[in-house]
């Protein structure tokens, strides 16, 4: 086996990362796990302490402890899918401190605003407009090694892209010049 290496999808709620990480799971050549970061966020606890005071110490804190799980399989020896958001310039910027250096391909997952809306709409388990809040803000400052597009191309193809890239002979280095900003 190659060394082991981190694939992260960014995109908006809906984009279909989840769904694009199931199939990456089938196509890779190599084995990995898909370490959802919902998982980590939703139903971890009871919602008496997800009120405005709480709540979002209480993600930041799941958010640092999502990451370093990624980097704990990592050095475990697994090859990880993560689907994820960086929903603020701060948890990119702790996404790079933790996981600079490890071996990771950034992916941005964008998807049109208009089908964005639709499946958010077709799946019920979201909050409506979450799409829409996150569209352009959630790849604001992000450097991806490849992006691609899951309302022009099937997820399929997106899968075969991905896997082109992080197969061929180039290395990441979108982490790189992120990690080069943050210390500007």
């Amino acid at each position: 086996m190659n060394s082991v290496q981190l694939i992260v999808l960014n995109g908006a709620s809906s984009s279909g990362k989840t769904s694009l990480c199931r199939k990456l799971q089938e196509v890779l050549d190599e084995p990995y796990i898909h370490l959802e970061e919902d998982r980590f966020v939703f139903n971890t606890y009871h919602d008496r302490f997800l009120d405005d005071e709480t709540g979002p110490m209480i993600f930041r804190k799941t958010m640092l402890g999502y990451y370093r799980s990624l980097k704990a399989f990592l050095s475990a020896g697994h090859n990880v899918l993560a689907d994820t958001g960086f929903y603020t310039p701060e948890l990119l910027n702790e996404f790079v401190s933790e996981l600079s250096t490890e071996k990771v391909w950034l992916v941005g997952v964008q998807c049109d605003l208009a089908e964005l809306e639709k499946r958010e709409l077709a799946r019920g388990d979201r909050q409506i407009g979450l799409a829409k809040e996150q569209h352009t803000s959630i790849h604001a400052g992000v450097i991806y090694d490849i992006e691609i597009d899951t309302s022009i191309a099937s997820i399929e193809e997106c899968a075969a892209a991905i896997k082109d890239k992080v197969s061929g002979t180039d290395s990441p280095n979108a982490m790189e010049q992120l990690l080069a900003k943050t210390k500007i």
